[in-house]
């Protein structure tokens, strides 16, 4: 699964229901008519309940797991990091109230990330992002 398959897959965690990312939501002219937009429907997939577990538990992963240093004040914060075997991947994929947003650390070259891992830049960077768009 790539990272963003992974993102893509986290934003039904915020009201239960699917659609596609999509980067560009609508395209406006100067006076804000709009040009074209997508017509994505949202597709329920999760019950309110199943929705509620899990971001408990992506929540505690901010709060008390391996993503304490994401973690900053919102209305809501919770994610997973995520590794490869022998750590040539590292990753962050994390959500907020707005926003739902991945962080992949990997080399095109595939080699061991261990000298860097434990200083969690994947999840520095996710932190940082979110911080600057909340």
């Amino acid at each position: 699964m790539s990272p963003l398959e992974l993102t893509n897959a986290y934003t039904s965690f915020n009201d239960g229901s699917y659609q596609p990312v999509r980067a560009i939501i609508k395209v406006t002219d100067e006076k804000g008519n709009v040009l074209y937009s997508w017509k994505d429907k949202p597709k329920k997939i999760w019950n309110r309940d199943t929705v509620s577990k899990m971001r408990q538990l992506l929540h505690e992963v901010t709060v008390n797991g391996t993503a304490r240093k994401a973690y900053f004040p919102t209305d809501y914060i919770g994610g997973k990091t995520g590794t490869t075997n022998d750590v040539k991947d590292i990753w962050f994929v994390g959500l907020t109230a707005n926003y739902t947003t991945g962080v992949w650390i990997g080399k095109d070259t595939p080699s061991n990330l261990q000298s860097i891992y434990s200083s969690t830049p994947h999840v520095l960077i996710w932190k940082d992002i979110n911080q600057t768009a909340e």
